[in-house]
């Protein structure tokens, strides 16, 4: 009798431990996870060293074969049904868009083991500028990012561009995607940018394919090439795209020190893990459970 006792208690407490630990993945996979800021390219929205929930629900949590991901073979994103959708100004947590950190290959790719916190500073739909290092979406007049961070980053290139004038000699640090002389960017200047979503049609001149040759390779898995003034994409020449995925461009609220959009590109919504929530640890013991702020 007490053997048999001993054995419904602990099958019943391994049942509970099965059941808990079940609902741990359920809630890390449907509602909820944590994500970490190590540096300051959030600042002062968020401080080095805090951690926060990621809110899944509102995007709805991403399902794929995980296993399928990591062994690089083929894999499809879903997401389940969400209360919303991606907002100008959401503080998301994201998959870097490349295989490795430097930005070395030369196409996309969903990071598992490297994920960013920034700022949406502009969704599918929209058109973005940098105009002398602030953030403007065509049509918004809203404040976007973190307008004292990128007054500072005006005031420091404009105290750099005294002593050279020259913005092609800037260093690539100044520079903003692709890096290419004939878009001639920088972080104090860029775009107008069309920030493609489902549906978005453009024309695939020159310009184009250097800006967004990268995501349609993504999507469509064909290289693209530039020859004899045409794209040739699977041996034909094609003159307009019509996107099938949307993006963002996001951004450090901390403008002057941030590896972000500027620098390696849009990123597709597929690769948002979610949007920021509470904090739940800072050295700033005043800080734990304030709701991350969006602008």
């Amino acid at each position: 009798m007490k053997y048999k006792k001993f054995l419904n208690l602990s099958m019943t407490f391994l049942s509970v431990v099965a059941g808990l630990y079940l609902l741990y993945w359920v809630i890390q996979i449907t509602t909820a996870c944590s994500f970490h800021t190590p540096s300051g390219s959030m600042q002062p929205t968020l401080q080095p060293d805090e951690s926060g929930l990621v809110n899944k629900w509102k995007l709805g949590a991403r399902i794929f074969n995980i296993f399928d991901a990591i062994e690089g073979k083929p894999y499809t994103v879903r997401r389940l049904p969400g209360y919303g959708h991606l907002d100008r100004g959401d503080v998301i947590i994201f998959n870097y868009p490349y295989l490795d950190s430097d930005r070395k290959r030369d196409s996309i790719a969903m990071n598992l083991r490297t994920y960013y916190c920034k700022r949406a500073v502009a969704v599918a739909g929209d058109t973005l500028e940098i105009r002398d290092c602030f953030y403007h979406v065509r049509g918004c007049s809203d404040t976007l990012g973190v307008a004292s961070e990128q007054e500072a980053l005006q005031t420091y290139i404009r105290e750099f561009a005294k002593s050279n004038p020259d913005s092609a000699a800037w260093p690539a640090w100044m520079r903003c995607c692709p890096r290419d002389s004939i878009i001639g960017w920088t972080i104090r200047d860029m775009g107008p940018l069309v920030i493609p979503g489902e549906g978005t049609e453009l024309k695939l001149d020159y310009r184009n394919w250097l800006l967004y040759r990268r995501y349609i390779e993504w999507e469509t898995g064909k290289k693209l090439f530039w020859q004899d003034s045409v794209v040739i994409s699977d041996g034909k020449p094609i003159k307009k795209y019509i996107f099938t995925e949307n993006y963002c461009f996001a951004a450090g609220d901390h403008a002057i020190d941030s590896k972000d959009s500027r620098y390696f590109g849009l990123v597709p919504e597929k690769f948002i893990v979610g949007t920021a929530g509470i904090l739940w640890n800072s050295q700033d013991k005043h800080r734990i459970f304030n709701i991350i702020n969006r602008h």
